[in-house]
């Protein structure tokens, strides 16, 4: 079984078109008919930084705007669901493809990132000196889906890994903070077709 986690809905349409894969995990927007989606679990965004470096007491927003951010983009981009829903820029200093290296990217420097909660709380469980506070801003959080080619609805293997799946997100849902199981929220657009943040 082939299962990547695709970052946007671009990767979403692509991997649909191949035949390869069996599953995906992501953020998605628009899909064809011939995908199956089920949310794992939602998630909000929060603000994560290094204390050390960037002093903040209290997270206003002329706080937030003040500093420099790293932003995570699948496609290179230095726009953001902040920039998109509020009009206002960041000073974005540095930008990543993956959440993978977010950790090693804001260790050490004064930068902040705004990320999904549960991705703060695993960078956090091994760099336990960052710390998570809310966003001055009402930035409403977006599903974690796992995606499937409705072809393997009924095969063993795959019906079998996705159980598996569904029970792992289960597992981070019940223990991230504020990580829940689908509530019917509403979220941006750019959040549900994972855009940059």
């Amino acid at each position: 079984m082939s299962l990547p986690s695709v970052g946007s809905c671009r990767l979403c349409a692509a991997w649909a078109a191949s035949s390869g894969l069996d599953a995906a995990i992501s953020v998605a927007d628009e899909l064809p008919a011939s995908v199956r989606r089920q949310t794992l679990f939602h998630s909000g965004f929060t603000c994560l930084f290094d204390p050390r470096h960037a002093r903040v007491r209290r997270l206003t927003e002329a706080v937030y705007f003040a500093h420099d951010h790293v932003i995570v983009s699948y496609n290179g981009d230095l726009r953001g669901i902040v920039e998109d829903m509020f009009g206002k820029a960041r000073k974005v200093r540095c930008s990543i493809s993956s959440f993978a290296n977010l950790g090693a990217v804001i260790d050490g420097t004064a930068m902040l990132a705004t990320v999904p909660e549960t991705v703060a709380a695993q960078v956090r469980a091994t760099r336990p000196h960052l710390r998570a506070m809310p966003l001055p801003l009402p930035v409403r959080g977006a599903p974690v889906e796992l995606l499937w080619p409705a072809a393997n609805d009924d095969d063993a293997a795959c019906v079998f890994a996705r159980k598996k799946i569904t029970a792992i997100a289960s597992r981070v849902a019940a223990s991230g903070p504020r990580a829940r199981m689908p509530s019917g929220g509403r979220q941006s657009a750019r959040a549900r077709a994972g855009q940059p943040i």
